[in-house]
């Protein structure tokens, strides 16, 4: 994911009523969503709940930047340079910062919470980690601070800000003591909390993004964190139902093969064999309270009529290579494993969509995800 200052210019000169409708959109999405788990997943509501705080997050008339870093990189000093005022604690003690600390922010006509936050290699480890982390997971904006050389440390927060899909913007700090750039590095806004040096620049670009981006970044990080809450909706269902159910699709099974044997040949087999598999796709989109057909059902689609046609010519092909006392034998036997090899194929196609979630309804986090890919395109 490329970070803040790299969106394309489309995205820069989006009008106020496009991002409105972005929002509409989101909030619509999240509400859609509820509503779906409510009526139909009250058994596993502990991986959807999480839904009301993204919703709760849309609607937050602040905008939320988090400074990330290592230690002793100058985060609170940046912070309080971009403020104007020396509003967070900075001092020469190893991790002065211990933990995230927020301030409210009036920026023209843009409310903004800067939250200050542990360094990423504290003496304390995981648990100031795990706080830092926790506050990123309702950032609006990173700035991703660095020196002059990038570390291991920064290198990881980088790929797992993507992973998790959070906008964020290198920020060289201390430019009065480093003078270098990494080459990697050619977009970072490179600062000097004591001499002022790029804090109008940061400024000018925080206002820029504050205006043309912070909704649009907003309500794509709140689908990406949809689409995950998505997932684990349907991995908890598909654990639920398989201990109920098993894995193997007796009924349809069953009623297949008995219809190898009394219909071998003539079209009539390769007929059952579509209505059976429709019937036992539509049973666990119903298992699943997923609508069906199932909005992305063209894979499946594709599949069913291959098996089905591979059922329609087993009969010739067993005909082909057995005598006339086995050919009747060889047919089932053939058609037995056609069916057999189906089934387990056609439910491992399914799991991938159904473990998915409701991702691809009207208003579906990947449909929406997939509309904004679109638009930004050049």
């Amino acid at each position: 994911m490329p970070s803040a200052s790299n969106i394309p210019p489309k995205v820069h000169h989006a009008s106020v009523q496009g991002q409105l409708s972005l929002g509409q959109l989101t909030l619509n999405c999240l509400n859609e969503l509820l509503a779906w788990h409510q009526s139909h997943h009250s058994h596993v509501s502990e991986h959807w709940l999480p839904l009301y705080d993204l919703r709760d997050r849309l609607n937050q008339p602040a905008w939320h930047i988090v400074v990330l870093g290592q230690v002793s990189r100058g985060k609170s000093a940046l912070l309080n340079a971009l403020y104007g005022e020396t509003i967070f604690p900075v001092g020469a003690v190893h991790g002065t910062t211990q933990w995230p600390r927020t301030v409210r922010w009036q920026f023209g006509d843009h409310a903004v919470d800067l939250t200050d936050t542990p360094g990423l290699d504290e003496v304390a480890g995981s648990q100031r980690e795990a706080m830092t982390w926790g506050a990123i997971a309702t950032a609006d904006l990173v700035l991703l601070v660095s020196h002059d050389t990038l570390t291991p440390i920064e290198v990881q927060a980088r790929q797992q800000l993507e992973a998790r899909r959070v906008p964020y913007q290198w920020v060289i700090t201390k430019a009065d003591l480093y003078a270098a750039v990494p080459e990697n590095l050619t977009d970072a806004i490179v600062v000097s909390s004591t001499t002022g040096q790029g804090i109008s620049e940061l400024r000018a670009h925080v206002q820029q993004w504050l205006s043309h981006n912070a909704l649009l970044e907003r309500s794509t990080h709140l689908l990406h964190q949809a689409s995950t809450i998505e997932r684990a909706v349907g991995n908890a269902l598909s654990s639920h139902l398989q201990a109920q159910q098993g894995n193997v699709p007796w009924p349809w099974l069953g009623g297949q093969l008995l219809g190898s044997v009394l219909l071998p040949g003539g079209g009539g087999d390769a007929v059952l064999a579509m209505v059976a598999s429709f019937g036992y796709v539509r049973h666990w989109c119903q298992a699943y309270a997923l609508p069906f057909p199932l909005p992305a059902f063209s894979e499946i689609s594709q599949f069913l009529l291959l098996w089905c046609a591979a059922i329609y010519v087993t009969p010739w092909l067993g005909g082909s290579i057995s005598g006339e006392l086995w050919s009747l034998n060889t047919t089932v036997v053939l058609q037995a494993g056609v069916i057999l090899w189906g089934y387990q194929q056609l439910r491992r196609k399914l799991e991938s969509y159904l473990q998915q979630g409701y991702q691809w309804g009207r208003f579906g986090p990947q449909r929406l995800l997939a509309h904004i890919a679109q638009q930004q395109q050049p």
